[in-house]
């Protein structure tokens, strides 16, 4: 079970004071992208994921990361304008996941860390982990694992790339007045940003269907796409996910 399509969701499972945010960014000249790539969750409080901007201009980034209320957000944009290889924050966007929040308790959490890294384990298995008893365990586990999420992340028919955004203008349209048309492409993810552009997620099986997905994108009025974004799950490779889970259980005493 990969536990990494509940953490990633923090604004459902924690509520409002946890933002989901992206910033497109552009590097200086020979600045080495991969090697910044893989520099950037340690540089982040919360980073999630970088990805490689296909079709944008030579040096963009989408720099993915979590933020606990406004000013940690601010913070975190002020951060990154700093960084010596940024020529600037081109623009900046709050994710929406439209989930109905997880209420977790201390058990669900400690069941997560159990898990940490997408482990199978049963509620025995953990049980014994935490002393505690087996049949209550196992009836937390079946929750978390059956907590309705929006969309898996999981990779496609092993791709490299675990999902791809759809980038595109809004012309004289809302993001939410075109989304019941997104929703038949692709999942119910989205981002709108000041600069009236909106991203959609899609999980397609092949070139031929990413494809499919493109032309229907631009068959909706006022919507022009604008290029792809192939996007790499790291989250489980992030430095801060044991201190993040360890505060969650911290909470309950």
């Amino acid at each position: 079970m990969r536990l990494d399509n509940l953490i990633i969701r923090l604004t459902a499972v924690m509520g409002g004071d946890w933002l989901q945010a992206y910033a497109l960014i552009n590097l200086k000249d020979g600045v080495d992208i991969d090697k910044f790539r893989m520099e950037m969750p340690g540089r982040l409080t919360y980073h999630h994921e970088t990805e490689k901007y296909l079709g944008g201009s030579p040096g963009d980034l989408f720099i993915g990361f979590f933020a606990k209320g406004q000013m940690q957000l601010f913070d975190e944009l002020g951060s990154l304008k700093a960084m010596p290889e940024v020529r600037e924050v081109k623009d900046w966007a709050i994710a929406y996941f439209p989930v109905k929040k997880a209420e977790m308790t201390k058990l669900d959490w400690q069941i997560v860390k159990s898990l940490r890294g997408g482990a199978e384990k049963d509620g025995k298995t953990i049980a014994d982990e935490l002393g505690m008893d087996a049949g209550k365990v196992e009836e937390r586990r079946k929750y978390i694992k059956e907590i309705p999420l929006a969309f898996s992340i999981e990779p496609p028919n092993d791709n490299v790339w675990s999902f791809t955004e759809l980038h595109m203008d809004l012309n004289g349209v809302t993001y939410h007045e075109v989304l019941p048309e997104l929703q038949k492409i692709g999942k119910p993810f989205g981002a709108t940003s000041a600069l009236r552009q909106a991203a959609l997620m899609v999980e397609p099986a092949s070139v031929e269907e990413l494809t499919g997905m493109i032309k229907k994108v631009s068959g909706i009025p006022g919507v022009n796409f604008i290029a792809c974004t192939f996007c790499e799950d790291m989250i489980w490779t992030q430095p801060w996910l044991d201190k993040f889970i360890d505060e969650r259980i911290a909470e309950f005493g």
